[in-house]
Order: structure tokens, then C-alpha cells, then sequence
């Protein structure tokens, strides 16, 4: 083969390992704290103190993170604005304080659960999900 073909080549053949290596979807190797849960007209902020995050993995398949209370992970999928995250679980402690964390996980975790799209716009990210239902988060450090 000549050089030129031998580039080629190589560049198709780099681009397809990419391609479905997992790393594709914009959520891959990010992580993001959750600022607002709720009807996507009215959404109501995240309890004071209270970090609830996500964080997904670099393969491009796994989420995990805090819910306020308790660790969760589980698998997710993302394609060009469709969402959804499946078998999700999570660690079963109970915590008191502040007044209402344990709603507040349960909401979001529900919310999580039927999420059906997501839009990133500069640093924030929007899950959406049935009855019109929102979790925004903002980015953080990797």
C-alpha cells in the first residue's frame, strides 16, 4: 500500500475503535451536583447542605452517586437526547437530618428512574422524565 492509503486506513480503523469504544455519549467522565427536582415549570432546590450528585463513568455506561443519604449506582444510556437509567440501587441507611433528606432522596431517585431525555447547555444538565418532571444539575470537577 502506498502512504496515502496506509493513512487512511489508519484513521479509519482509529476513528471506529472510538466509535465503539463506549466514550460517545457528552455524559461520559462527568460529574454533576444537583441544584433543583421537581415540575419543570416550579422545580424546588435541593435541601440546604444536602449534596446529591452523579457522576458518570468513563466507559459511557455507568452512573453512581449520593442521593442525599445513601450511595446509589446502576447502568444508564444516553443517545442523542434520550436517557434512561436502569437497575439502579442503593445502600438502605435512614438519616434524620436535615428534616426531609429522606423524601427528598426517595423524589429523586424516583425521578432518575423514569427519566426518558437529558439536555446539557454549558454546564447544566437537564433529566426529564414523565409528568413533565425535572432534576437540573450543575457541573462539577471531575
Amino acid at each position: 500500500m502506498n502512504r496515502a492509503a496506509t493513512c487512511a486506513a489508519s484513521l479509519i480503523f482509529v476513528l471506529m475503535a472510538f466509535a465503539c469504544s463506549g466514550h460517545g455519549d457528552e455524559l461520559s467522565g462527568t460529574s454533576w451536583s444537583l441544584i433543583l427536582l421537581g415540575p419543570a415549570g416550579f422545580p424546588e432546590p435541593v435541601l440546604f447542605g444536602v449534596g446529591v450528585t452523579a457522576r458518570f463513568s468513563e466507559s459511557g455506561n455507568e452512573i453512581s452517586g449520593s442521593g442525599g443519604c445513601n450511595s446509589y449506582s446502576g447502568s444508564y444510556k444516553a443517545d442523542g437526547t434520550s436517557f434512561t437509567a436502569e437497575a439502579l440501587s442503593w445502600t438502605e441507611r435512614g438519616c434524620l437530618e436535615p428534616a426531609g433528606v429522606m423524601e427528598q432522596e426517595d423524589r429523586f431517585l424516583r425521578l432518575l428512574a423514569s427519566a426518558e431525555t437529558f439536555a446539557v447547555s454549558g454546564l447544566r444538565l437537564t433529566i426529564a422524565g414523565a409528568g413533565d418532571q425535572v432534576l437540573v444539575f450543575l457541573r462539577t470537577e471531575d
